[in-house]
């Protein structure tokens, strides 16, 4: 009976100070007249093809984050979970997007390059393209996956465009090799396991990635270094406003709260970015090789 009671009375005290909230905001308002709202930044959220999430769990792992870049701008935002990369860069070519954050770099390098976005910060580590083999796979270097079947992400994908740059610098091309795609890199490494095909390609930051090795896979090959997880502002953002959000994203690992949301999203930290990697990095990948579509 006392737990019963003692419940109610919780349940009373929640209850009193959400009816005094509300009405002291009511004579807030009453003393205030209500101001137009303004509408709501879009910020566009693209994890790629390194883990298969739907837009109810992206909208939930970045709350924390939202909650962040909205006090630092001073304005309400609206994600948006973006999976196609398509969408993303006509998107950002007609400057819908306020903020851009995403795993493959490559549409926000061009983003930056073509349409004038800023670099805002970029995750502290840096990404790789893995090229992944069986545990008992006699293919020891990247030269001898020439005549392979190889399993990719999707064709003209971020990760495909840094594996076909890889193996043009060892002297052949993707195309004329035996390549499969698929979208989901859980899939990749799935039909490896089960002898689908003899290479795979994956992102270091993938979950198929991050856990090859420990389950007794080897990576016989690894990209350059690659700028991650990159946050990028549309040239409509003032300055002060980039410098705002840009402070504030720095300042997470700082705090256990602001490392508890870098974890929701995968990131251990923030630095400021700066353009030239994001033009080296196309500069290195090269032009596609048909128009977007």
């Amino acid at each position: 009976m006392r737990t019963i009671d003692c419940n109610m009375a919780v349940r009373f005290s929640r209850a009193a100070i959400i009816l005094l909230a509300l009405i002291g905001a009511g004579s807030t308002f009453a003393q205030k007249p209500a101001a137009k709202a303004a509408r709501p930044l879009l910020f566009a959220a693209n994890e790629g093809a390194a883990g298969n999430v739907d837009a109810d769990e992206i909208a939930l792992r970045y709350a924390g984050l939202k909650l962040v870049m909205e006090k630092a701008t001073r304005s309400r935002i609206s994600l948006v979970a973006v999976r196609d990369a398509t969408v993303l860069r006509n998107s950002m070519q007609t400057g819908a997007y306020a903020l851009v954050l995403s795993r493959p770099v490559d549409a926000l390098a061009e983003a930056v390059r073509d349409f004038g976005y800023h670099p805002v910060v970029v995750a502290k580590e840096t990404g790789q393209a893995l090229f992944i083999v069986p545990k008992n796979s006699p293919i020891t270097t990247l030269a001898q996956v020439n005549g392979k079947s190889i399993v990719t992400p999707d064709r003209y994908s971020y990760m495909w465009r840094v594996a076909a740059a890889m193996m043009r610098d060892n002297n052949f091309s993707i195309t004329q090799q035996n390549v499969r795609s698929m979208r989901d890199q859980a899939a990749i490494g799935s039909s490896l396991e089960n002898g689908f095909f003899e290479v795979g390609v994956v992102a270091s930051y993938s979950g198929v990635g991050r856990n090859w090795e420990k389950k007794g896979g080897r990576v016989i090959a690894r990209s350059r270094d690659l700028p991650a997880t990159p946050l990028i502002a549309s040239p409509k953002l003032s300055a002060d406003r980039i410098r705002r959000l840009r402070a504030a994203l720095i300042a997470l690992d700082s705090s256990p709260e602001g490392a508890a949301i870098l974890k929701e999203i995968g990131v251990t930290g923030f630095k400021e970015a700066e353009t030239s990697p994001f033009l080296d990095l196309l500069k290195w990948l090269g032009e596609l090789e048909k128009p977007k579509q």
